[in-house]
């Protein structure tokens, strides 16, 4: 008994083959259709018909499965899509969230803490602890906002004095170059307000605190070029010898050095560095703008009301061992900031006092100037920062005899086509060069003021070509430590030009 076929069943071999081929099958089946040995042309189109379609369905099938997978593929990938986009709408917020906490983080610690100061100077600004025990004269700090608050500063004010940028828009100094009596010129740059008070501040409350080497005379209250020339009075032999580029010299390592020999940290020491050196800069203009160009490193500049202690504490060492040496070969040593004199009872020792010192002062990363040394003897005039000192303390009576022919001639015919120095304020070079006299002679200094008073009296005070602040007096030029060729004998001139070659 043959199979009964499902509703199903029979649908699905339609299907696959045709209507017409099921029909067709089903009769011979069940014998409606003779079966013969060569099909009809009926049958054959059936079967084929049935083939074809059966192939179709195959085709068919195949079609949508392809279509199928494209569909899966674009549903895939939507939805990759939108769970990449999901991600990084999530991954863009956690950024913004941290951008913000560290925004906030590092706003806190900007308000707090200094940890940037330029390209070469921010190394060690994090290391905050002492690194010796500090003078129990200097004053200490707990951090940088200590420091500031106890400089009057703010902490932002603080950073900005002592921020080093090579290329800028703003300039913490007035840069100028003044003549040398020798030729050349020489830099000079003068701090700004708030610098300045800074730099004062350091000066007042750092480094006068600290003992300076009895050798050393300038700067230093209580001494000047005249306690300077007394130590040399009435001497067989002095020895003049000149440092070559002291302040430029004195580089930013040098001073950081200094303040961490003191005691401070190193965060601190940048910080005290950075107010107290500069840097030589140019400036460029670009697009209508002014730019300060770093040229150089930074060094003590000449203009500070901080660099001759700071240099003074630097050459502390340099002291020692050279008054170490005079005292070796019975001479005496002084030191009045870049100019170096020695002097001596006797003729003996010269070439060994002068090939030591000469090596111990390039132990010290210093420069003897060789056109600046003199060896002045007894038969000739000597001088020490610019007094002479063959018998006493004096000043040379040559420039004495010049500056009463000037008083007299201003006196007779009035201040016109007259000329003091290389001031451009004739009062007050002269005045400069009374309170010069002073230091020496105060009695003859009180005559050339009655002299001035007449003066002023009679023909009022000279026209002021250039506007000079008035309490901004011309140091009298001449005071120099240079020595004028035309006071030194043939011989002695000699001496001073070949001594050299002896080494």
């Amino acid at each position: 008994m043959s199979k009964v076929l499902s509703r199903q069943e029979i649908y699905d071999r339609i299907r696959n083959s045709s209507k017409d081929y099921y029909i067709l099958e089903e009769m011979k089946r069940l014998g409606f259709w003779k079966e013969s040995s060569v099909p009809t042309v009926a049958e054959s189109l059936i079967q084929r018909e049935a083939l074809l379609n059966k192939e179709l369905q195959e085709l068919i099938a195949k079609d949508k499965k392809y279509q199928n997978q494209e569909l899966m593929l674009r549903e895939m990938r939507k939805k990759r899509m939108k769970e990449a986009k999901e991600k990084r709408e999530e991954t863009k917020q956690k950024n913004e969230r941290a951008r913000i906490e560290r925004s906030e983080k590092w706003k806190k610690i900007h308000a707090a803490q200094i940890i940037y100061l330029g390209d070469d100077y921010s190394a060690g600004l994090n290391n905050s602890a002492p690194i010796n025990s500090i003078n129990a004269l200097l004053p200490t700090f707990s951090d940088v906002q200590d420091l500031a608050a106890k400089m009057g500063i703010d902490l932002s004010t603080l950073r900005f004095l002592s921020f080093h940028r090579k290329v800028s828009k703003n300039c913490h100094y007035h840069s100028y170059e003044i003549k040398k009596k020798s030729g050349g010129t020489r830099n000079i740059s003068v701090p700004k307000g708030k610098l300045k008070k800074a730099q004062h501040w350091v000066l007042q409350n750092i480094l006068n605190k600290i003992e300076i080497n009895d050798s050393a005379h300038g700067f230093i209250k209580g001494k000047s070029i005249v306690t300077n020339a007394q130590q040399h009075v009435n001497k067989a032999v002095i020895i003049n010898l000149d440092l070559k580029d002291f302040f430029p010299t004195i580089h930013y390592k040098r001073v950081k050095g200094l303040f961490i020999k003191l005691g401070y940290p190193e965060q601190l020491a940048i910080i005290f560095s950075l107010l107290c050196t500069h840097a030589h800069t140019e400036e460029v203009f670009l697009d209508g703008i002014r730019y300060y160009v770093q040229n150089g490193e930074r060094f003590l500049p000449q203009g500070s009301p901080a660099s001759p202690a700071i240099s003074n504490l630097i050459c502390y060492k340099l002291d020692k061992r050279l008054d170490g040496l005079a005292k070796k070969y019975g001479a005496v040593y002084s030191r009045y900031a870049d100019d170096i004199t020695f002097s001596l009872d006797d003729n003996e020792n010269i070439s060994k006092l002068l090939f030591y010192a000469h090596k111990i002062i390039e132990g010290e990363d210093l420069q003897i100037n060789k056109a600046k040394t003199h060896i002045m003897r007894k038969n000739a005039q000597q001088k020490v920062t610019g007094i002479v000192v063959n018998q006493q303390p004096t000043v040379e009576r040559r420039i004495l005899r010049k500056f009463r022919a000037l008083l007299h001639n201003i006196l007779k015919n009035g201040w016109q086509e007259q000329k003091w120095g290389n001031g451009s304020n004739l009062l007050h070079s002269i005045e400069g060069y009374i309170n010069y006299i002073h230091m020496v002679h105060p009695t003859k200094a009180q005559s050339y003021r009655v002299s001035l008073k007449t003066i002023l009296e009679k023909h009022g005070t000279p026209e002021i070509k250039v506007n000079i602040p008035i309490n901004i007096v011309p140091p009298p030029q001449i005071a120099s430590t240079e020595e004028d060729p035309k006071d030194s004998a043939p011989e002695q001139k000699k001496e001073e030009t070949d001594w050299w070659n002896l080494f």
